[in-house]
């Protein structure tokens, strides 16, 4: 499927192509993917949250809470690096909660600035925690399992991607289920990424995402 081996949910539509390539094996730990889009019509771009930052030409977008949307002209391209949920922070030594719905020149944010490769050389992984919480459904369960307490949990996630656990599993569930997509039916595939029923989805991914899930595969699928 068209969303399935992305590594986010990429809600585009016809005459908008978007492209994933891997990053350099030295920036792995810290960095998703370099992506690409290209548009032959005009196009109004949403953009779910994700849990990730980015880099766009010279700027970091911090990672968003809610939908972004973008204006994409005809003919334009755009490409960025898309940082694992926690990348971005652990590379460059700056909570990722000073950023969140921001998008600032990177050297505004660290003025000594060289390379992404420099960086690389002394920086820290992301912290485990982050992916523990990207995979789980219950913030007490994971508290217990890394041996923290609640408001400690709260802490690191909130620095590593500045989502709180609770919303960056919310956001976690949401781009799984949109990767994924109906198969049989909305109703089973609401079940199994763990919401209570079709409408508990529904009402989850719009208020995230400012539609529904059955509208944005619309979109992606249309003719």
């Amino acid at each position: 499927m068209p969303l399935a081996g992305h590594h986010v949910a990429f809600v585009g539509g016809p005459g908008v192509r978007y492209e994933e390539l891997p990053p350099p094996p030295v920036l792995a730990p810290w960095v998703a993917v370099c992506w690409r889009i290209s548009t032959a019509d005009d196009f109004e771009l949403r953009i779910p949250p994700d849990g990730c930052m980015d880099i766009i030409g010279g700027d970091i977008v911090g990672s968003f809470s809610t939908y972004g949307l973008a204006q994409l002209p005809a003919g334009s391209v755009s490409s960025g690096i898309r940082f694992h949920p926690g990348g971005f922070s652990a590379l460059f030594g700056v909570p990722a909660s000073e950023l969140v719905d921001r998008r600032a020149p990177i050297r505004d944010v660290v003025p000594r600035f060289r390379s992404l490769s420099h960086l690389a050389a002394d920086a820290l992984r992301p912290d485990p925690v982050v992916r523990t919480v990207w995979r789980a459904s219950d913030v007490r369960a994971v508290a217990r399992e890394v041996g923290y307490s609640e408001r400690q949990l709260r802490r690191r996630v909130l620095a590593a991607t500045g989502h709180p656990p609770k919303r960056l599993m919310r956001i976690a569930r949401m781009q799984r289920l949109l990767r994924d997509g109906p198969g049989e039916t909305w109703a089973r595939a609401a079940v199994e990424h763990g919401y209570f029923d079709e409408s508990h989805m529904v009402s989850d991914v719009r208020s995230l995402v400012g539609a529904t899930p059955h509208a944005l595969w619309a979109s992606v699928f249309s003719k």
